[in-house]
């Protein structure tokens, strides 16, 4: 349903370092950086992108997260490693998590600006 997603950032080159990090377990890597904009994904689909924000200007809302699917549990587990060695913080550790469905198993995180970040599959 959704083809790709932008998110704001006052810490650019940071942000950028971090989700070069973050994605690479899930096979997306950075694939432009014009310093305006930092596009992420494959080359069949660009789908995350970074846009520097003013000071002062929000980018975060309240209760707002993204949500990444990973093809495997391990793939979870490496990203949230990959996140918390970039300077994430840890907001719930890869576990089950029943209460969402029987099959969920992710991980939750926020980047340096506070983007709450999700990683998810339903793999066995």
């Amino acid at each position: 349903m959704i083809d790709h997603l932008s998110i704001g950032t006052h810490r650019y080159a940071e942000a950028v370092a971090f989700y070069q990090r973050v994605l690479a377990p899930l096979g997306r890597e950075l694939l432009r950086d014009t310093g305006a904009e930092a596009a992420f994904g494959t080359a069949a689909q660009w789908s995350f992108f970074l846009y520097p924000v003013p000071e002062g200007e929000p980018v975060t809302a309240r209760g707002t997260h993204i949500a990444f699917a990973a093809p495997s549990r391990a793939a979870v587990r490496a990203v949230h490693a990959a996140a918390l060695e970039a300077a994430g913080q840890d907001l719930f550790t890869p576990r089950e998590r029943p209460d969402v469905s029987p099959t969920y198993y992710g991980a939750m995180f926020s980047d340096p600006d506070g983007h709450r970040i999700e990683v998810v599959t339903n793999a066995a």
